[in-house]
């Protein structure tokens, strides 16, 4: 993770490092209004995870981490202060993003 201090705004941000070694694809079920998340090794392709439900506070890929995981963990909250308890189209990625925290020590 990466801070940069915005001249304009005064404000720190974060952001994902790019890591071309991983294929991230979001996709929204609207029959079920609920975004999926699957996750795969571009070099070869693997499946890592396939239709992963975004849940509001839940680590994304949680049930189901092992070493081949990227680092640190991904997890979909709102940090504004809105009470927020699930991940909508309307306020994902905006009210709702996704943050990063460090991933515990087994």
């Amino acid at each position: 993770m990466e801070g940069l201090k915005l001249i304009d705004l005064g404000n720190e941000v974060s952001y994902i490092d790019v890591d071309t070694s991983f294929a991230f694809s979001i996709r929204y079920n609207e029959v079920g209004g609920f975004f999926t998340v699957d996750l795969s090794i571009a070099s070869t392709g693997e499946v890592l995870v396939y239709g992963d439900i975004v849940r509001y506070g839940r680590p994304l890929f949680n049930s189901v981490e092992d070493e081949r995981f990227p680092v640190p963990v991904i997890m979909p909250l709102c940090l504004t202060g809105d009470d927020i308890s699930e991940v909508t189209f309307e306020n994902f990625g905006k009210e709702v993003r996704l943050y990063l925290w460090e991933r515990n020590a087994a």
